[in-house]
């Protein structure tokens, strides 16, 4: 479903193609809730050569005095449409035309600037700070765009997404807990029960036996 909604948006080389297809898979990938994702500064992105995005999350629902939470995002470059790495740098290119980012911002200036920004029109890069309605209206537009019901979709649709598609594919909880942030199991939990109830269930071991066994 991701590859459905990123094959929806505009071109990769454009800023708003760049920019959306950076919000969905980083997203995604690192379970953020909408108001992480717009919080987050260029600063808090760092790109790991081999491996991938590691992200700071300042500051999020389960960590109110900010203390941070890192999150790493591995890249996908056998499949450059549906890499977080790629989708990351794409942007940036973009990102660093806005005005906020001239020549008379500081490096602290700079880090300090939102990772993620309006863009206008007509295609510029503005450098306005977006709300975490601009997030919903994007999932919504991109689910739209590729012929899936919008009202199904929300900002919460990327965290939850990840923390599904994790759970089918064999992800056990400490490992889904790491990357959601969550601080209570229940809620992960939630995510990998409906796959649990086929894996490592004991009636498998009862009904497929070797006819040989009785």
């Amino acid at each position: 479903m991701l590859r459905l909604l990123l094959a929806a948006r505009p071109p990769r080389e454009t800023p708003i193609g760049a920019r959306d297809r950076a919000v969905l898979l980083l997203g995604f990938g690192a379970a953020l809730r909408r108001s992480e994702l717009v919080a987050l500064t260029i600063g808090d992105v760092e790109i790991v050569p081999g491996r991938g995005v590691k992200l700071l999350i300042a500051r999020s629902k389960t960590d109110q005095h900010g203390a941070g939470q890192p999150v790493a995002v591995h890249a996908n470059p056998a499949e450059p449409d549906c890499c977080p790495l790629a989708a990351l740098e794409a942007w940036l290119t973009h990102r660093r035309t806005g005005p906020d980012l001239d020549w008379t911002a500081s490096p602290t200036s700079r880090a300090g600037r939102k990772l993620f920004c309006a863009v206008s029109k007509a295609g510029r890069v503005t450098g306005m700070v977006l709300s975490d309605k601009a997030v919903v209206r994007l999932v919504k537009q991109a689910a739209a765009d590729a012929g899936l019901d919008p009202e199904i979709f929300s900002g919460h649709s990327l965290r939850a997404g990840l923390a599904t598609a994790a759970g089918d594919a064999g992800a056990g909880l400490a490992e889904l807990m790491r990357q959601t942030r969550h601080k209570s199991t229940e809620v992960d939990l939630g995510y990998l029960r409906p796959a649990d109830l086929w894996r490592n269930n004991v009636t498998e071991g009862m009904f497929r036996t070797d006819s040989k066994d009785g």
